[in-house]
């Protein structure tokens, strides 16, 4: 766990020195909160074409903050090079590696469906698939940036680096959890009691209404101010969370990944073969 915390406080000191490695955190906060209020102003049905559009930008978002530490460049000119460069670089595994996810779950639902257990199995089925594959391949971005690796061989290589460094990235993720709970947490328990009026009536629900509440319904319960409420709350999650996290990330990775060169003592025959000692 050393190697973590000091990944985390390393994160923190690149995060003070270079306030543009905010930025990116900014403008995917002000996304998302943007795509909540347009999913209550335009209804689901355009939600899920604004969510094709953020899995588009994010990419460019995630490439802007990891190229700016890999490469150390200044300047938001340079920042936005950095990041057009290496846009498609994490763009291209992250789709691989989604619709390797949506081809296994079909693969499992369809043999659940047959025998009729797609609804006790199905969401066990998603969960065994979904936390594996993520383990392994959560530093594709990483090591595409940090090491220009192309489309498979980032993932190969994010798994290899996992593999090889089980217990720390155990450690890195418990880590994560962690910054997430702490930021999450105060502001979930400010925004419950700004909208407190608006959330009793789900404490008068009974569990399988909560799982029958729909978006739409649970938008008009909380209402255009509710809902601009809690866009804010949103635009401040993601715009601590996303820098602090993938900071951290970048640096967890670079340190699992040098290599440590070993020195191995031997000579070369008449022939040209060489032989360690």
């Amino acid at each position: 766990m050393n190697m973590v915390w000091e990944s985390l406080r390393t994160a923190s000191g690149i995060l003070r020195n270079d306030p543009a490695l905010w930025l990116p955190g900014l403008a995917a906060g002000l996304l998302s909160a943007l795509d909540l209020v347009l999913q209550f102003q335009l209804g689901s049905f355009m939600a899920m074409r604004l969510s094709v559009l953020e899995a588009v930008v994010f990419p460019f978002f995630i490439a802007a903050i990891l190229s700016r530490i890999a490469k150390r460049g200044d300047g938001l000119v340079s920042f936005g090079k950095g990041a057009a460069s290496c846009y498609f670089r994490v763009l291209l595994p992250s789709l691989v590696i989604f619709f390797g996810i949506m081809l296994t779950l079909v693969l499992l639902a369809v043999p659940l469906t047959l025998i009729g257990a797609a609804e006790a199995f199905l969401p066990v089925a998603v969960m065994g698939t979904m936390v594996p594959i993520l383990f392994f391949t959560f530093f594709y971005d990483t090591a595409a940036v940090f090491e220009d690796k192309g489309v498979f061989e980032s993932i190969r290589r994010s798994v290899e680096v996992v593999l090889n460094h089980a217990w720390k990235t155990v450690g890195f993720y418990a880590v994560c959890l962690l910054i997430v709970a702490l930021v999450g947490f105060p502001l979930a328990i400010v925004w419950t009691g700004l909208l407190y009026d608006r959330l009793l009536p789900l404490t008068t629900m009974t569990t399988t209404d909560v799982q029958a509440l729909t978006a739409e319904q649970f938008n008009t319960m909380l209402g255009f101010d509710g809902i601009v409420i809690s866009a804010i709350f949103l635009f401040i999650a993601i715009s601590l969370l996303f820098p602090i996290l993938y900071a951290f990330k970048a640096v967890f990775y670079r340190s699992c990944s040098e290599k440590t060169v070993i020195e191995v003592q031997g000579e070369y025959d008449k022939k040209g073969r060489w032989y360690k000692y």
